[in-house]
């Protein structure tokens, strides 16, 4: 079973940080790309400038050449439209980017 939730890109943002974890799958669909994999690491910050930064590594499903990649989130937020988590023991959710303006 799938649980649809629509949130703003920042709220998207905050519920990744609290409840998506290493090793969840995860499927991110922002602008024209769309990410599916496993999470290995998400790491969160403040640059210099007051910036905040959310950063997830994913290990993408799939043959590619780069199989490992480095999402921003704060970069892509207005891009964000849908994410998909896929805990190891609970049901999926997906969530619906409603809109953030920026």
């Amino acid at each position: 079973m799938v649980r649809d939730l629509t949130m703003d890109c920042e709220e998207a943002i905050e519920y990744i940080k609290n409840n998506v974890k290493t090793y969840d799958k995860i499927e991110m669909s922002y602008n024209r790309v769309f990410t599916p994999g496993e999470v290995i690491n998400i790491e969160t910050c403040v640059l210099k400038g007051g910036q905040k930064s959310c950063t997830v590594l994913v290990s993408l499903d799939g043959d590619t050449i780069h199989s490992t990649v480095d999402i921003d989130l704060e970069k892509i937020k207005y891009d964000l439209i849908e994410v998909k988590h896929i805990p190891k023991d609970d049901e999926e959710i997906l969530i619906t980017i409603d809109s953030c303006e920026e």
